[in-house]
């Protein structure tokens, strides 16, 4: 076996074409905050989270490896081009680091990685047959943003509350959009209006021209996403992975919100890099 499909191999369990998402997740609760330029508190929250989604990827395919092994035998695991035990350990440290660099950052910002951490291992345990384990998965977002909140000691605003429920209802949206599809009448758009509402929330944010264009932007690629569901061109897939990068749309309208737009810059260009990324490695 090549290094290069081994390397590969870690790639795809860790799901790499995401990972820009959670920093500009991490951007965002930061600015969330009050953090509107990045210090070291900042890195260090991003590393730690990023470290979290990549074990949490790692884990769900342990825990997966059996139903993998009958539906998707091409996943690294059951193909055997990366070992169940070096996955297991992969997942363990990245845990481990991602603990460790909250550390330093104080107690709540320590508590909140430990919950987060908690909540993806639940989530990777139980989300086969867990009717509620796109909420779930949306909660593993939101806590990014407490995280950072919590670096920071940042006070809970209703702002912050506002656009953590937003996140977690877009996440909620785009994983319940496939399972909705062949509904019939208005239940099957439902999930779709979740993935639109934190485009009018930020309206009633009185955004300013160029706020404006990027939410244009954010609403417009919500919309292409969705064709592949409601319009004739049916890829579920595709929809999923495309509204995933738009997660990083959305933490850039936080950042807008926030007046921090040099870090709009860097949202905008890890929505390009997940999109860019999503061609080599599968996002789900």
């Amino acid at each position: 076996m090549t290094l290069a499909r081994r390397l590969h191999g870690h790639l795809s369990l860790a799901r790499v074409s995401n990972t820009p998402t959670v920093v500009t997740n991490a951007l965002a609760g930061a600015a969330l905050a009050g953090v509107t330029r990045p210090d070291l508190t900042v890195l260090l929250v991003a590393a730690a989270m990023v470290l979290f989604y990549t074990g949490g990827m790692y884990l769900n395919d342990v825990m997966d490896e059996a139903i993998d092994r009958r539906e998707r035998p091409s996943r690294p695991l059951p193909s055997g081009v990366v070992g169940r035990a070096e996955a297991i350990v992969v997942t363990a440290l990245l845990f481990a680091v991602g603990l460790a660099l909250l550390v330093p950052l104080g107690g709540p910002a320590l508590l909140s990685g430990l919950v987060l951490v908690g909540v993806i291992v639940v989530y990777d345990a139980w989300h086969k047959t867990n009717p509620l384990s796109p909420v779930v998965m949306a909660v593993t977002r939101a806590l990014v943003y407490v995280t950072a909140l919590t670096a920071f000691s940042g006070a809970v605003t209703a702002d912050f509350v506002a656009w953590t429920l937003l996140m977690g209802g877009y996440i909620v949206g785009l994983t319940y959009v496939a399972k909705t599809e062949n509904r019939p009448g208005v239940a099957r758009f439902w999930p779709a209006a979740l993935v639109f509402l934190p485009g009018l929330y930020f309206v009633t944010r009185a955004p300013d021209v160029l706020g404006f264009a990027l939410l244009a932007l954010f609403l417009g690629w919500a919309a292409y996403a969705l064709t592949f569901v409601y319009g004739a061109r049916r890829s579920v897939g595709r929809a999923v992975v495309s509204l995933i990068a738009g997660v990083s749309l959305l933490d850039a309208m936080i950042l807008a919100q926030r007046g921090a737009w040099p870090l709009v810059g860097i949202a905008l260009a890890a929505f390009a890099l997940t999109l860019a990324l999503q061609r080599w490695v599968k996002g789900t």
